[in-house]
This record gives C-alpha cells, sequence and structure tokens, in this order.
C-alpha cells in the first residue's frame, strides 16, 4: 500500500491572514484535497492577529463544512495558562493540558457552544501546541460528541482511550513509502517558499491525498509502536521533524 496524505490547517480565526488562507483554499479546491481545519472559537491570542477582523467568517467556516472539509475544535481561546506537555509532548505551553478539570471542562463546553450556535458541528478535536492531558479526554467525552483526536505520533490512524487517533507527524510534507501521514500547517504565517514546496507536492502527489472518512483505525499496531520509540528518539537529537 502507497501511503497517503492528509493537510491540517491551523488556528482559523476571524482575525487570521485571510489572503493568505485563500490561497492555500484555492491550491486545494483545484485538487479536491479535504483538510481538517482547526477552528478557534474564541481567540483571545493576540499572536493570531494577521488582519481586521472579518465580519463573515463564520459563513467562511459553514462554506467549508458544505464543501466537505473537515472542522475541529480547536481549544477554546487559544491562551496558555499552563507550562504542561501533556500526551503529545511537543511543546511545553498549554490552553489546557495540566489545567484543573472544572476549568478544561468549561473552555471546552463553551468552545462548542459557539461553534454550535453558528451552525458548524464537529466530531475533531485539535489541541493549541499539541498541549493536552486525560482530563481533557474526559471533559471531550462529557460534554461534546468528539470522538477524533488529530494528534499523536505513528504510521497508521488508531484506537486508543475511547477516541480515534489521527496521528500528526510532521509540518511539511515528505514522500514516504507506507503510512498515514499528516502535515500541519498556519496558514496565517506560512511564508512563500513553503507554500510553494507545499504546491509542488501536491501537483506531483494529490492522488495520493486520502479523505479521513476512508481512515481504518487499528486497536493495536507494531509498526505505530516502533516509530513512535524511534521519532520521539530522533527528535531529542535534531528538530528533524
Amino acid at each position: 500500500m502507497s501511503a497517503k496524505y492528509i493537510i491540517r490547517l491551523d488556528d482559523a480565526c476571524p482575525t487570521m491572514n485571510r489572503s493568505k488562507w485563500n490561497k492555500i483554499e484555492v491550491l486545494l479546491d483545484k485538487y479536491n484535497i479535504k483538510p481538517i481545519v482547526a477552528v478557534i472559537p474564541n481567540n483571545k491570542d493576540t499572536k493570531q492577529i494577521h488582519d481586521i477582523e472579518d465580519m463573515f467568517f463564520w459563513d467562511k467556516v459553514k462554506n467549508w463544512q458544505k464543501k466537505g472539509w473537515y472542522i475541529a475544535l480547536h481549544g477554546y481561546d487559544h491562551v496558555y495558562i499552563s507550562s504542561s506537555s501533556g500526551l503529545v509532548p511537543f511543546n511545553s505551553k498549554s490552553e489546557f493540558s495540566g489545567v484543573d478539570y472544572a476549568i478544561q471542562a468549561k473552555k471546552i463546553e463553551n468552545g462548542i457552544k459557539i461553534l454550535t450556535e453558528k451552525r458548524i458541528f464537529t466530531n475533531i478535536w485539535v489541541a493549541p501546541s499539541h498541549t493536552f492531558d486525560n482530563n481533557t479526554l474526559i471533559a471531550l467525552t462529557e460534554k461534546t460528541n468528539i470522538n477524533i483526536i488529530s494528534d499523536g505520533i505513528g504510521i497508521f490512524p488508531f484506537k486508543k482511550n475511547n477516541f480515534l487517533w489521527i496521528p500528526q507527524q510532521f509540518w511539511r510534507f515528505r514522500k514516504m513509502p507506507i503510512g498515514i501521514w499528516t502535515s500541519c500547517f498556519h496558514p496565517s504565517i506560512i511564508s512563500e517558499k513553503e507554500y510553494i514546496n507545499l504546491e509542488k507536492f501536491i501537483q506531483n502527489n494529490h492522488q495520493n491525498f486520502i479523505d479521513i472518512k476512508d481512515l481504518d483505525y487499528r486497536r493495536f499496531c507494531i509498526l505505530n509502536n516502533i516509530f513512535s520509540f524511534i521519532y520521539w528518539k530522533i527528535r531529542k537529537i535534531k528538530q528533524w521533524f
């Protein structure tokens, strides 16, 4: 089986860089690629202010949803209040990991309420900075219908803790021999060089992008365990990923 690819776009919010987001949207539509889009329900992170507030932002999100893009809950306000790395230790800053359960649950409840009021529906979670913990998973179960997490390390999607996990391994695409590979991009800050590399990869490999509704989830896979072990070992040595 040849490798398949998924693209994830993070930090969608009313003050995102609209021209850069639009440019990527045109590219993905050209090849009928359906990304995961991580939407911040109530952005308060000043680092996410790249443009004047878009009055029609939620209409855009609804349009993404209508054409088959996958909307994900991306935290609540994207403000980091903890230095805990959590279950996927990429970073030591978090809106959720290490935070009291009641606070996490309220954030998640409020975030999903905003999306629902805007008639945006999701069953996917994307944690800001990849940082979340077991309390986050409990809150997601108790406060939402979310059952998919776009995160974790592995070669194939897997089942764990009553969730379906779609591993997110890279921040740029690489040609791989086997597996399902998610690369995460932040359109608001993508450079021209990064965009050109993305465009070239999609042009050459668009037939190998997979719709997440067609994914097969595994309860156990020795290749996932081996890859995860090697991934974190190499990451400690150099920032290859």
